[in-house]
């Protein structure tokens, strides 16, 4: 099997795993801090809409929200494509950060619409391909999209996880 194909497939398979799983999210489980001192997605008065917490994690890295990995999931799609191969004059903080579990969800879904496009087309050569990098430097096509598909695959199942636990720790009480 050709590496486009195994790339197309997890990409596609982590896709459809993920939205099975957000299926029904509502907006408490969307901010629902499982620990204290996490970092979610929040109000800032002086942006004058929504932010997240972008920059590299600490160590030891706090414990992040649903809304948190959603937002961070689609931001880098359309991050690390945009510098790829796009004009690359956006960053994370130009990025519109939503305010609710259905609108996260949309984000995450059209974040991921140029990524599908261009992989149903490519090849194994178009893979080999030298991109810009939003961290400097340059990438091969393939490495942008094996970070974006292992971020998927991390945050998604993350994500699951959190529901697990949100649910079970409601059930609970």
């Amino acid at each position: 099997m050709r590496a486009v194909h195994v790339l197309r497939s997890q990409w596609q398979q982590s896709a459809e795993r993920l939205e099975r799983r957000l299926d029904g999210l509502s907006d408490d489980e969307y901010f629902w801090e499982p620990a204290p001192g996490g970092w979610n997605v929040y109000l800032d008065p002086e942006r004058g809409g929504w932010s997240y917490p972008y920059e590299f994690a600490p160590d030891p890295a706090p414990v992040t929200t649903i809304a948190w990995r959603l937002v961070h999931i689609a931001a880098d799609n359309r991050i690390y494509w945009e510098h790829a191969f796009g004009p690359g004059e956006r960053n994370f903080a130009d990025l519109t950060v939503p305010s609710t579990a259905g609108a996260a969800i949309d984000s995450w879904t059209r974040s991921r619409e140029s990524v599908t496009e261009w992989i149903e087309h490519a090849t194994d050569g178009d893979l080999d391909e030298q991109r810009p990098s939003h961290l400097g430097g340059t990438r091969s096509a393939g490495a942008v999209l094996q970070i974006l598909i292992d971020e998927q695959i991390h945050h998604g199942a993350e994500i699951a996880l959190l529901r697990d636990l949100h649910r079970w720790t409601r059930t609970s009480q």
